[in-house]
């Protein structure tokens, strides 16, 4: 016997009530771009990821995250990239049945949250000395 199509719009219809849906428009990461004043400084994120800004980094939502920003003739920038609620967890008030599992979903992957698509940073010169000037040629 084959099941109806009402009965395939039902399943699916249930799968995406048990799924939150800010985890169905957003994933568990998100690329963050981090810019500096002045360019080409050493960025380093959570001890992990390692590269020269103007950068994209590709964070997990599930936490905040942690930025050291560092150039010769500057004082490092410690910046915290906290995540904040996405406004896609309002579309789970349309699963109202299972309103609680749909918010815990997407709080334990990740969809709950984002972050800002870009940070910038603008580094302080050393005390006592003067930044290196930049190079022509």
């Amino acid at each position: 016997m084959r099941p109806r199509p009402s009965s395939a719009i039902l399943l699916a219809g249930l799968a995406l009530l048990l799924s939150g849906c800010a985890t169905l428009m957003n994933s568990d990461h998100q690329s963050v771009r981090i810019y500096s004043t002045p360019a080409e400084a050493k960025a380093t994120v959570d001890d992990l990821f390692h590269f020269t800004t103007v950068g994209t980094v590709n964070l997990s939502r599930k936490a905040n995250h942690t930025a050291v920003i560092e150039k010769d003739g500057y004082e490092p920038a410690t910046v915290k990239i906290e995540r904040y609620m996405s406004h896609w967890i309002w579309w789970n008030v349309f699963c109202l049945p299972a309103i609680y599992w749909c918010v815990k979903a997407d709080i334990e992957d990740g969809g709950f949250y984002v972050f800002d698509n870009e940070v910038h940073v603008t580094l302080t010169p050393r005390a006592g000395g003067t930044p290196p000037q930049p190079q022509t040629q």
